[in-house]
């Protein structure tokens, strides 16, 4: 007779700040659910972009500091541009796909950079 096997979950823990305190303020956002939004969905790669621009900008004035991006999972066109702006943008300290099983490869979290007012 074969041996019974446990399954055993190994704990999930929260980052440290001392460890990198970007991915912990991107924790926060993602276990509240009450980050700042924007869903993409409906618009072409380029309208898309434009808006995200406008969106990071209103939410660094606003001293915003992790905003959620919702992209949709769909061809990867609009999370690959995103991704790409997201790289080159300044105001841009940490991005990251979320964890959440249901919003993996369709939403991307970003920490912006700390105003100085």
């Amino acid at each position: 007779m074969p041996k019974k096997w446990k399954q055993t979950r190994l704990p999930v823990e929260a980052p440290t700040s001392e460890s990198n305190p970007h991915e912990s303020k991107i924790y926060g956002a993602e276990l509240s659910g009450n980050a700042l939004s924007i869903d993409l969905h409906a618009l072409d790669t380029g309208s898309g972009i434009h808006s995200l621009d406008l969106f990071l900008h209103s939410a660094f004035m606003s001293h915003t500091e992790v905003v959620k991006v919702i992209h949709g999972r769909g061809t990867g066109k609009m999370r690959d541009a995103v991704r790409a702006f997201l790289q080159s943008e300044p105001l841009v300290e940490l991005f990251r796909d979320s964890h959440n099983p249901t919003e993996m490869s369709g939403v991307t979290y970003v920490v912006l950079a700390k105003s100085s007012a």
